[in-house]
């Protein structure tokens, strides 16, 4: 083994992050957006909608992704020919979102319920409406408590990311496999892609920290 095939491997990764950054990062902002979303009907109880919400996160709690992201790409378009025309791309996102969203909505639900009640309710005796009462007082506080699990989420998205390969999109785990099956170099190319997806998280886990770090700070002051 060489050092210009490390480094054509390296080279090629590297031309592919854009496509898992924009799968992690556009699954997980969709994903959060669904799961507060998901969270505020359950918190207020909204009736048949809470349902709705309960059996969506139940569905992509308790089935592997795999089979999820294979049901948007290949057996939806059977019954919603509009998908027939969307990309792989795109339908990884979705799945990849909505398998996300089912696991935050109850981080966000959690983070809600730790504001205290009392001010809550000292709000609502002021004649605050429920909807400022949520943006203002709820949702900043939960961010925080959340912010760590969130972080937890955004990994997973990450390393989900990779399940992208199995209907054509090219990310890095794509990448590694198409290079091993070449050179039938397995053990040194997936090593190369465990460390970079290391390198990725470990660097991740330092933002992390140093967020936490200044919210926690914003909110002692």
């Amino acid at each position: 083994m060489n050092l210009n095939y490390y480094l054509e491997l390296i080279r090629a990764m590297i031309e592919a992050m854009p496509t898992t950054i924009g799968i992690t990062f556009f699954s997980f902002s969709l994903g959060l957006i669904l799961a507060v979303i998901l969270a505020l009907i359950d918190h207020f109880k909204t009736p048949v909608i809470s349902l709705i919400g309960a059996i969506f996160v139940s569905f992509f709690r308790n089935t592997p992704q795999i089979p999820q992201l294979f049901l948007l790409y290949f057996g939806l378009p059977t019954i919603l020919p509009l998908l027939k025309t969307a990309s792989p791309y795109i339908i990884c996102i979705i799945a990849l979102s909505f398998n996300s969203a089912a696991y935050m909505k109850e981080v966000i639900r959690g983070a809600i319920l730790s504001v205290p009640k009392g001010q809550i309710e000292a709000a609502l005796a002021h004649g605050i409406p429920h909807l400022k009462i949520m943006q203002s007082i709820v949702l900043p506080q939960a961010i925080r408590v959340a912010l760590p699990s969130l972080f937890n989420n955004f990994v997973d998205v990450l390393k989900g990311s990779s399940i992208a390969f199995t209907i054509g999109v090219v990310e890095i785990t794509a990448v590694a496999k198409l290079r091993a099956a070449v050179t039938f170099n397995y053990f040194e190319t997936f090593m190369v892609l465990m460390l970079v997806y290391w390198g990725i998280i470990i660097l991740l886990e330092r933002i992390s920290i140093r967020l936490e770090y200044h919210l926690g700070k914003k909110y002692q002051k």
